[in-house]
């Protein structure tokens, strides 16, 4: 545990309230809805996602999570897989099902709190979610993920975390609109170390990108190397070295 954590209060008492009310209040409106009492979520299956509380959630360094960070369940589409290879065409090929509410940043800064994101979502008939864009397409049967980041641009000063569990995948469309099954429930602890995060860290299991700091966090993002650009000078004298090399072979 890092040492910025020890000693530290149990309870962040007016945050954590607030933050609990509000995702008590989303459990409650899609509760509703499941009973029939609620307009707008018929035909609905209810995704309950996050990280438990008191997780560690930190980036590169080792440092909390501010509120820069957005947490986002979604998927890829147009059978794209992302890797550690293609990272610049990861937006272009997601989609975004719904966002978490977060409750981590430190304030003041090293109190020692621990932070967790949490979200309640609705599959409409569509089989969209709450933050999807307009037009997109059905989520049944995708793969799901949980896309930690920043910006929406991989480079430097970029933290981003991509982590999915074997068995996270887009249920179908209930046509009977709540037929009795229960909330899918989708956690951080879900992934094991046999998981391993496409980018970032997960329990100490690293994927993809760079850290600096080695601890075991319940999930770290990780950074970009800098691109180096070599000087003009540099590249000239590399080009005519080959130059010499090749008049030197044919001589």
């Amino acid at each position: 545990m890092p040492n910025q954590k020890r000693n530290a209060p149990l309870f962040h008492t007016q945050p954590l309230n607030h933050h609990f009310m509000n995702t008590l209040n989303r459990y409650l409106i899609l509760l509703l809805g499941g009973l029939g009492l609620t307009a707008g979520f018929c035909n609905a299956q209810t995704l309950n996602w996050g990280s438990p509380m008191f997780s560690d959630l930190v980036d590169s360094k080792g440092d909390v999570l501010d509120d820069t960070f957005v947490f986002e369940l979604g998927a890829f589409v147009n059978s794209f897989t992302p890797d550690a290879t293609n990272t610049a065409a990861w937006l272009d090929n997601w989609q975004t099902f719904d966002a978490a509410d977060y409750n981590g940043v430190e304030t003041p800064v090293d109190d020692g709190i621990y932070g967790y994101f949490t979200a309640a979502s609705a599959m409409n008939s569509s089989g969209t979610g709450p933050a999807s864009a307009p037009g997109a397409i059905s989520f049944e049967g995708l793969d799901a993920y949980i896309w930690v980041r920043n910006s929406n641009t991989p480079g430097v000063g970029t933290e981003w975390s991509l982590s999915r569990a074997g068995g996270w995948q887009f249920p179908s469309v209930d046509p009977d609109c709540c037929g009795g099954d229960l909330p899918l429930e989708w956690s951080l602890s879900d992934l094991t170390p046999s998981y391993v995060p496409v980018w970032g860290t997960q329990n100490g299991v690293k994927g993809g990108g760079e850290i600096t700091d080695t601890g075991t966090y319940t999930l770290q993002t990780a950074t970009f190397v800098p691109i180096v650009v070599p000087e003009p000078s540099s590249s000239i004298l590399a080009l005519l070295g080959v130059i010499i090399a090749l008049i030197h072979r044919r001589r």
